[in-house]
């Protein structure tokens, strides 16, 4: 979506679907900006799991002369990508619900965007795979190693070449919906033993040692709180460390409007994506007036940032 501002364009990138592809575009994007502004190339901002790929072009020495900067914003970078082996079984899965071969990339290209989703969600249903980590994001890039070297974690610590300015940061309950979404009733002391080891194995014990059990029957909210630090704060605090300019930020402002607030079980959370209604104005005639200030704030900071790559310039954003 181009958002009208001078060097600025996001570019959402579905994964795992043809990176190679967006790496096209995003040469295009770049070419077709310089040809019309003189500049270097877009600045990529990307939300979610479509901004793991843009972590991933940023961490590409190959992809540094096409954009100028990036914002990542909420990417679960601990996540782990699969290789080609551990896509095998759902490729089969996959082809055998769209009724095509496996090798057979013309039916594949065929099939409507519908029927690939309907596909995907049957698949996704099915057990693949003993590693719990693929269930929370079962359709991920390939390590293909050519685009994809390593896991992001991995690339951006080894990476050698100076990188491009950031912004990164994350809201406070990234993973809470995510959690009683998969979670649907309280989890025990015992399974919430259960699930550290399928997770850490050997690491087990260190990670209950800095996460002890909750006195309490239900232990979603300390499970929440363990995947936010592991999968969200921890890798982007990795990649503003490594960013010669970095910014970052947590967003702690709930959505809340003049006449309701968000879901019950969430009410006064800020849970994965709550930030882009104020990025976007997306609720503006219901926002409160403090949240419109904030929205407009929001917006101010990444509109400076397209223009100067500096947040705080040319537009003064009020802090208070």
């Amino acid at each position: 979506m181009n958002l009208k501002l001078p060097r600025l364009i996001e570019k959402p990138v579905p994964s795992p679907v043809a990176k190679t592809e967006a790496v096209a575009h995003i040469q295009v994007d770049a070419d077709t900006k310089e040809q019309r502004h003189g500049d270097n190339g877009p600045i990529l901002i990307v939300d979610s799991a479509g901004a793991q790929s843009t972590a991933l072009y940023y961490g590409t020495s190959g992809m540094q002369s096409f954009f100028q900067a990036a914002i990542i914003q909420s990417s679960p970078m601990s996540l782990p990508f699969r290789t080609y082996t551990e896509y095998i079984t759902r490729t089969v899965l996959l082809a055998e619900q769209l009724k095509c071969a496996v090798s057979d990339i013309v039916c594949f290209r065929k099939v409507s965007y519908q029927d690939i989703i309907a596909a995907q969600l049957v698949v996704t249903d099915m057990i693949t795979s003993l590693n719990v980590l693929f269930f929370f994001e079962p359709w991920v890039p390939v390590i293909d190693n050519i685009i994809v070297q390593d896991q992001l974690v991995k690339m951006i610590s080894n990476t050698s070449f100076t990188l491009k300015p950031l912004i990164i940061g994350t809201v406070t309950d990234e993973s809470l919906s995510f959690l009683y979404g998969l979670f649907r009733r309280p989890v025990s002391v015992f399974e919430y033993a259960e699930i550290l080891f399928g997770l850490f194995g050997n690491n087990f014990f260190k990670v209950v040692e800095h996460f002890p059990p909750d006195e309490v029957n239900d232990q979603r909210p300390l499970l929440a709180c363990l995947f936010i630090q592991w999968t969200f704060t921890c890798s982007s605090r990795l990649f503003a460390r490594k960013a010669p300019i970095a910014y970052t930020y947590v967003f702690t402002y709930p959505p809340i409007t003049n006449g309701a607030s968000n879901s019950s079980v969430f009410q006064w959370h800020v849970c994965h994506g709550d930030e882009l209604y104020f990025l976007f104005e997306a609720l503006w005639a219901n926002l409160t007036d403090a949240g419109r200030r904030l929205s407009t704030d929001f917006a101010n900071y990444w509109t400076n940032y397209a223009k100067s790559q500096d947040p705080n310039q040319p537009l003064q954003v009020p802090l208070i």
